[in-house]
C-alpha cells in the first residue's frame, strides 16, 4: 500500500526498504552491521528489525561512496558529517551516471536541494540535458515511482524530486526561448486533458520542441478541449501535443480522440500528437484523421 498523502516521513524502514533504496543486498547489510557496528536497528515484538531515518540516510551515504570503490572499513569509521562532505567532494571531481543517480536519490531523502543542484551541475559538464533526462532522470523516476507504490518512500519524497526535475526542465526551456531568434516557426501547443496532472513528460516535450527551434506554447495541466479553440484564431496551423497517463479513463479514450479529430482539428492545418501510458494499446486499431500516436521518445524526436 502506498504512503498516505498526509504522512511526509516514515517512522521506520525494513531491511528490504534499505536494500531497495541503496542497492546493497540485505545479506551484505547484515554482515556490515555485525562486523562494523554500522547500523543499530530496533526489534519489534516479532523480532523483525526496523531501521530509523538516520540509519537509512547513513546507508545511502555509504552505498554511494562504496560504489565509488571506497573501502567499507574506511566508510564505517566516518561520522555522518564526514560521509556527506566526502560525497560533496567526490561530486566536484565529475560524476558517473551511477554516482549522479545516487546523489539525486540521496538529495531526495535528505530534502537537500543544494546537493541535487551540485550533482546536476557536475553531470551537466559531461552530458547534454537530453542525455541526463533519458539515461538518469527517467530511470530514477521509474524507480522512485515503484518505491512510492511499495511504501518504501512517501509521496513527499516523490513530489520533492519531481519538482526539482521540473525546475531543471523549465530552466533549460527559458534559456532556449531567450536565445531564439524571430523566424517563421512551426507552432506547438502543449496541454494535458481534464483531470490529468502528470506533466513531467509533457514538460520535457516542451524542451525538445524549443531545442528544435519551434514555437512552443505550454498550457499545462487539466485543460478543457473547448479552451484550445482560442489559439486557433491566432495561429493558422497548430500541432497540439498531449500526454495521457491516467485520463481520460479507458472507456472514454477513443471517443475523446474521435471528438478531437472531428470537432477541434482544422483539416490540413492542425494535428494532435498523443503520448503516454493510456495510448499504448491503441496503435494497432486507432487511425483518426490528424491524430498521431507517439509511442516513445524516439518517435517524438523523429516527428519533430
Amino acid at each position: 500500500m502506498a504512503a498516505s498523502v498526509d504522512q511526509p516521513f516514515k517512522d521506520h524502514y525494513t531491511i528490504q526498504d534499505l536494500e531497495n533504496l541503496s542497492g546493497i543486498h540485505a545479506h551484505t547489510i547484515r554482515i556490515w552491521e555485525k562486523r562494523y557496528d554500522l547500523l543499530h536497528p530496533l526489534r519489534a515484538g516479532n523480532n523483525v528489525r526496523f531501521y530509523s531515518q538516520e540509519d537509512l540516510l547513513k546507508l545511502l551515504n555509504i552505498s554511494t561512496l562504496y560504489k565509488q570503490r571506497y573501502k567499507i572499513s574506511r566508510l564505517a569509521s566516518m561520522d555522518d558529517t564526514e560521509l556527506l562532505e566526502t560525497i560533496r567532494k567526490e561530486s566536484m571531481h565529475g560524476l558517473s551516471e551511477d554516482f549522479a543517480s545516487h546523489s539525486f536519490k540521496l538529495a531526495m531523502l535528505n530534502y537537500d536541494q543544494p546537493l541535487f543542484d551540485q550533482a546536476f551541475n557536475e553531470i551537466s559538464k559531461l552530458k547534454s540535458f537530453r542525455e541526463i533526462f533519458s539515461s538518469i532522470f527517467i530511470p530514477l523516476l521509474n524507480e522512485i515511482g515503484m518505491m512510492w507504490q511499495t511504501d518504501t518512500i512517501t509521496i513527499a519524497h516523490e513530489h520533492f524530486l519531481s519538482n526539482l526535475i521540473r525546475q531543471k526542465i523549465l530552466l533549460q526551456v527559458e534559456h532556449l526561448q531567450s536565445a531564439q531568434r524571430a523566424r517563421e516557426a512551426k507552432t506547438f501547443v502543449l496541454f494535458l486533458p481534464a483531470n490529468e496532472v502528470h506533466e513531467l513528460g509533457l514538460l520535457y516535450s516542451h524542451y525538445e520542441i524549443c531545442a528544435h527551434g519551434h514555437r512552443s506554447i505550454y498550457l499545462g495541466q487539466s485543460v478543457p478541449e473547448e479552451a484550445l479553440g482560442n489559439l486557433q484564431s491566432v495561429y493558422p496551423g497548430i500541432t497540439f501535443v498531449t500526454s495521457m497517463t491516467t485520463h481520460p479513463i479507458a472507456e472514454n479514450l477513443e471517443s475523446y480522440l474521435d471528438y478531437f479529430s472531428r470537432s477541434l482539428l482544422r483539416k490540413g492545418k492542425d494535428e494532435l500528437w498523443v503520448s503516454g501510458r493510456k495510448i499504448q494499446g491503441l496503435a494497432s486499431k486507432t487511425a483518426l484523421s490528424g491524430i498521431k500516436l507517439i509511442l516513445s521518445q524516439e518517435d517524438f524526436l523523429k516527428a519533430l
